[in-house]
C-alpha cells in the first residue's frame, strides 16, 4: 500500500480535526440549548406559580371573609369574633367533600387535594391526572414517573383514612375520563389508545372505555363489546368509539358514542352489556345525583364547546350560562349546580404544567358562573 505524501497526511489530519471540533461544537450548542430551554421552562413555571399563588390567596381571603360574615350573622352576638380561620382546616373526608387535582405550577403540581369549605385546600401525597370518588372508594388516573417513556396507571384507593391507601392498580392507556358507580364498587375509565384529542375521533385518534369491579381482579370489559339496541344503520360500525361514562346508578349509565358522523349520547346497562341511543347530540354526559338532568357538551361551528342541559322527564333542553368553551366532563356539586375546569386567561394549555380553574354554575336559565377553586381541575364530590 502506497503511503500518502506528508502534505496529504497533514490535510487529512486537519480535516479529521475540523470534523471532530465541529461535532464537539454542535454537541456543545445542543447541550447549551437544552440548559437554556430548561432554564426558560423553570423560569416560566416559577412565574406562573407566583401568579397562581397570588390568585389563590386573593380567592381564599374573599371566600373566608364571606364564610365568616355568614357565620357571624348566624351567631347573632355570640363570642365568635370573625378571626378564627380554623373552622374547617382539619382534614376530613365526609359526604360533601370536594376533591380535585392541584394545578399550581411547581413541585406540588398534580397532587390530589381536598377543598375546605372556606375555599382553602389541603394536599395529599398522591398525584393524579384525573380523579373521581364515590362512597368509600376513589379512582386515580396517573402517570408513572419512574420510567423514561410515558406510562400510565389506573389506581384505586380507599377513603377510609386520609392516607388514601391503594386497593389495587394496573397499567392503562393515556387517561382522559374516570367515573365510579354511587356505591364505589364499579369504575369506568376512558383512555386514548392513539391521539390525544376527541376532535380527531374517526381520524388518528382511538379511544377505549373499560368497566371494572374495583375490588375484584376480573378481566376488564370494553364498551366495544356491548350491543347497541337499535334498528337504525351504522351502530354496528367496526371503528365505533366511546368515551366519557357517567353512572346514573350502580348499573345504568350514559356515555358518548361515535359511529362515523357526530358524537351522540347513549344509555347503557353494565349487567346486560347493552347500549341504546337517546337522540341527544353531544359528548361527555354527566347525570345529576337525583337523575333528573343531564349535562353534556355541544360542539359549535368554531370548534369550541357549549354546555347544554336536558330535563330527562320532559325532554326540555337549554344552553347553560357559560360563554367560554368548556372541554370537560362536568361534575355535580348538588342536584342543581355543576363544577367544571377551564384554562385561565392567558393559558392555552400548551405550556409545561398547564393551569386550570374550577368554576361553579347553577343550571337554571340566566345563571352566571362563579369561581369555585383556582389552579385546580377534575373536581370530584364525595357522596
Amino acid at each position: 500500500m502506497t503511503d500518502l505524501p506528508t502534505d496529504a497526511n497533514t490535510v487529512t489530519r486537519s480535516k479529521i480535526l475540523a470534523i471532530v471540533v465541529g461535532g464537539l461544537a454542535l454537541i456543545g450548542l445542543g447541550v447549551g440549548y437544552l440548559v437554556f430551554a430548561s432554564g426558560r421552562v423553570d423560569e416560566d413555571i416559577a412565574e406562573r406559580e407566583a401568579r397562581a399563588q397570588a390568585a389563590i390567596e386573593a380567592f381564599e381571603t374573599s371566600a373566608l371573609a364571606d364564610q365568616q360574615a355568614a357565620i357571624h350573622e348566624a351567631e347573632l352576638g355570640s363570642a365568635f369574633d370573625g378571626t378564627d380561620d380554623s373552622l374547617s382546616r382539619d382534614l376530613e373526608l365526609a359526604p360533601g367533600s370536594v376533591l380535585a387535582i392541584n394545578r399550581v405550577p411547581g413541585d406540588d403540581y398534580g397532587r390530589l387535594a381536598v377543598r375546605n369549605p372556606d375555599g382553602s385546600r389541603q394536599l395529599f401525597d398522591r398525584r393524579c391526572l384525573r380523579v373521581h370518588v364515590a362512597a368509600n372508594r376513589g379512582v386515580c388516573l396517573s402517570q408513572d414517573e419512574s420510567v423514561l417513556a410515558a406510562a400510565f396507571r389506573t389506581e384505586f384507593f380507599s377513603l377510609a383514612s386520609t392516607d388514601l391507601p391503594e386497593v389495587r392498580s394496573y397499567a392503562s392507556p393515556l387517561p382522559s375520563r374516570a367515573r365510579l358507580t354511587p356505591d364505589g364498587l364499579v369504575a369506568s375509565t376512558t383512555g386514548f389508545v392513539s391521539g390525544t384529542s376527541y376532535s380527531d375521533i374517526g381520524g388518528e385518534t382511538e379511544t377505549i372505555v373499560t368497566i371494572d369491579k374495583v375490588e375484584e381482579r376480573s378481566a376488564l370489559v370494553g364498551l366495544v363489546q356491548f350491543e347497541v339496541l337499535s334498528d337504525q344503520p351504522g351502530y354496528d360500525a367496526a371503528d365505533r368509539q366511546f368515551w366519557g361514562v357517567s353512572f346514573a346508578d350502580n348499573d345504568a349509565f350514559y356515555v358518548t358514542g361515535f359511529f362515523g358522523d357526530e358524537p351522540e349520547i347513549l344509555t347503557g346497562s353494565v349487567s346486560r352489556k347493552t347500549l341504546e341511543p337517546t337522540g341527544y347530540i353531544g359528548s361527555c354526559p354527566s347525570i345529576s345525583p337525583d337523575g333528573r338532568h343531564l349535562v353534556f357538551k355541544e360542539a359549535l361551528p368554531d370548534g369550541s364547546f357549549a354546555l347544554a342541559v336536558v330535563n330527562i322527564a320532559t325532554g326540555e333542553q337549554w344552553t347553560l350560562g357559560e360563554t367560554r368553551s368548556v372541554d370537560d366532563q362536568v361534575e355535580w356539586l348538588d342536584d342543581d349546580t355543576i363544577l367544571y375546569a377551564i384554562h385561565p386567561d392567558g393559558d392555552d394549555g400548551g405550556a409545561v404544567q398547564p393551569q386550570f380553574d374550577i368554576w361553579m354554575l347553577d343550571i337554571a336559565a340566566g345563571s352566571e358562573p362563579e369561581l369555585f377553586l383556582p389552579a385546580a381541575d377534575s373536581p370530584a364530590v364525595l357522596r
